[in-house]
């Protein structure tokens, strides 16, 4: 497949979000875009895009006027991504959790859950440490004997979290994903999987699709996304989150999670857990809400 891709360097996770919001839109369409965070202590972060056809020299041109950037388009060889991609995906067992591609079907691990990825261009396989993060701070719930019996999780990508958790708790689990692709891949890795159907994958922008207020109030949410929804979805989950109830949050610099924890405090969220490896920290904490018990951080910290 001919691909073209797009790049660019800017100051803000904010800027690089509203650049892609616009990239998105640009004729010929991308078929896939993303940013991250190259330097934390600089605040640059790197912009990205790919295209099957060349994309609009003048569109690139006025993006670049509007946002007081540098943007530039390279030739990518033909190469199937996905398939070059998924041989270089090492199967990886995390507890009672083994994690593997289709190409690994023969080396299955009887004694543990075995989930099959098929990761295509969403996110999340188990290799990166925010979505290892998430599986080891749900189990840890688990092995204090937390069980949930409606589960959302946002932001999710290849559906891994979803399925780790269908799989260990037997629990109701609704998936959601603002990126038509991710829902396609979680809907494809549910089927391989022998998901059953009452587990419901969505395209929605955290919790706004009305489907998403028919699953009624949830006690665990994941989301492993980014630092800016994290932050600016607070009220919602509040709204939306049983008294009690978890939420597992990953996808921030420690720094960042210092913020967010604090912002989630103010609405009456508590901390259960902490994970951090290299520059990334995630995070369980508790709903306490109104007449709910507070429960004391040392019996839940592992």
């Amino acid at each position: 497949m001919t691909t073209y891709i797009l790049t660019g360097l800017v100051g803000s996770e904010k800027l690089a979000r509203q650049i892609c919001s616009m990239v998105e839109r640009m004729t010929p369409l991308p078929i896939g875009t993303g940013f991250f965070e190259l330097d934390e202590a600089n605040s640059t972060w790197e912009i990205e895009a790919y295209f099957k056809e060349k994309p609009n020299i003048s569109e690139i041109a006025l993006l670049e006027c509007l946002y007081s950037t540098n943007i530039s388009i390279n030739f990518l060889e033909k190469v199937d991504w996905v398939a070059k991609v998924q041989k270089s995906l090492t199967p990886i067992s995390i507890n009672n959790i083994y994690i593997h591609g289709s190409h690994h079907r023969g080396n299955l691990n009887l004694n543990k859950t075995n989930i099959e990825i098929q990761a295509a261009m969403a996110f999340g396989t188990g290799h990166h440490v925010t979505t290892r993060s998430c599986i080891h701070l749900f189990l840890a719930l688990s092995r204090k004997g937390m069980k949930f019996q409606n589960i959302i999780d946002i932001g999710c990508g290849t559906g891994i979290l979803s399925m780790v958790a269908a799989k260990t708790e037997g629990s109701i689990v609704t998936s959601v994903d603002n990126d038509l692709i991710a829902v396609d891949t979680t809907k494809a890795n549910f089927s391989s999987n022998k998901i059953p159907s009452y587990h419901r994958v969505f395209r929605s922008n955290d919790f706004r699709n009305y489907r998403v207020a028919t699953r009624g109030k949830f006690d665990l949410v994941f989301a492993n996304i980014l630092f800016l929804p994290l932050k600016n979805m607070v009220k919602r989950v509040a709204s939306v989150i049983k008294r009690g109830g978890i939420i597992i949050l990953s996808g921030m610099s420690h720094r960042q999670a210092i913020m967010v924890e604090k912002i989630y405090s103010n609405h009456t969220f508590q901390r259960v857990d902490i994970l951090q490896e290299g520059p990334w920290t995630s995070l369980s904490l508790r709903y306490i809400g109104k007449n709910v018990k507070t429960y004391s951080k040392k019996k839940y910290v592992t």
